[in-house]
């Protein structure tokens, strides 16, 4: 069973016994990181995907106002104190309250059809 691409192994019963021990030793750990990738993999495969981000967001004022004061759209990068906000809710936002304003760097009156009517 002298395979010319393997090392050749030692002779005395001793030396073969210690690498015996040592390729066992080795095998456990490669069969505890098998176990742990197949976690890994199963655990990613069971994860649910995140939900897509909002596409409109509120921004609020500071202090007591409950009001928002600008909408934006998802890609602003002005929208500090925002909330998450639905397209019906965008548009109602910017024709019932009154001091809210589109973003003018945005544009979401533009992106929801505003400026058409």
């Amino acid at each position: 069973m002298n395979s010319p691409e393997l090392l050749p192994l030692p002779p005395r019963l001793d030396q073969l016994l210690v690498i015996r021990r040592w390729l066992e030793l080795t095998l456990e750990r490669v069969d505890a990181r098998i176990e742990t990738v197949r976690e890994t993999e199963t655990a990613l495969a069971q994860r649910k995907p995140l939900p897509e981000p909002a596409a409109w967001w509120l921004e609020y004022g500071r202090g007591v106002q409950k009001a928002p004061t600008r909408v934006h759209t998802s890609a602003c990068p002005q929208g500090s104190r925002s909330r998450p906000a639905t397209r019906q809710s965008a548009l109602e936002t910017l024709r019932t309250v009154p001091d809210a304003i589109a973003c003018p760097l945005c544009r979401p009156d533009r992106d929801l059809g505003l400026l058409d009517q």
